[in-house]
């Protein structure tokens, strides 16, 4: 199944849109995506039922303009088993949110995301920008969060800068996550872009997972 977090065009809100044949399907009810995760796959298969069946609005993916799929309470854990890091959910930011003038390196890889049971239930891309002197200043995640019996492989990721490629990866669903601690969000950063200025454009496409340009310094 794959999902979107959207502002919706008709009440300017966050809402649910399950994503199908290129369409994002308003979801009726009031649930996001972590709180359907909590409550197990027949959640997440009913909501998306309701989607297709009733949706609440009809948005073609390409126009719909997305945010984080999903904001954690607690920190995101960022990097490999034994060496991760603890990137605070106020630096959390969708694809359509822009990037923070001032970041000069980009990390992308995949981020896992689980339910209430800790098992890897769900992925979308992740991307962590930071300063000239390596702390971070924003977490873009998104544009979809999938789950992980809707990926049929391990995601292919290709990053690019100024349409030149800089980096590509193999999305490895069983890689050496971080562990230890209430992590719902663990991300593993596999490319790393070049030094970044301020007007750099920045492309990601990682096949199911989607894929978004953006370019640095467009949020202020």
């Amino acid at each position: 199944m794959e999902w979107v977090t959207y502002l919706s065009p008709s009440g300017g809100g966050e809402r649910l849109g399950a994503v199908d044949d290129g369409d994002v399907l308003g979801c009726p009810g009031e649930s996001g995506l972590a709180a359907l995760l909590d409550a197990g796959p027949a959640a997440l298969a009913s909501a998306r039922a309701r989607a297709l069946d009733a949706p609440l609005e009809i948005i073609a993916e390409p126009e719909a303009r997305v945010c984080a799929p999903l904001v954690p309470e607690e920190p995101v854990a960022v990097g490999p088993r034994g060496a991760e890091t603890a990137v605070l959910p106020g630096l959390v930011r969708g694809v359509d949110d822009g990037v923070v003038s001032g970041a000069r390196r980009a990390r992308v890889g995949l981020a896992a995301v689980s339910g209430s049971g800790g098992a890897r239930d769900a992925f979308t891309i992740a991307c962590l920008w930071s300063d000239a002197s390596g702390e971070p200043v924003q977490l873009t995640l998104g544009p979809r969060l999938v789950t992980a019996d809707g990926l049929r492989a391990d995601p292919e990721c290709s990053v690019f800068v100024a349409d030149e490629p800089v980096g590509f990866a193999v999305l490895a669903l069983a890689g050496p996550w971080p562990t230890g601690g209430a992590h719902r969000v663990r991300v593993l950063p596999l490319v790393e872009t070049p030094s970044l200025e301020d007007g750099d454009e920045v492309a990601v496409d990682a096949g199911e997972l989607g894929g978004f340009g953006v370019r640095v310094g467009s949020r202020v």
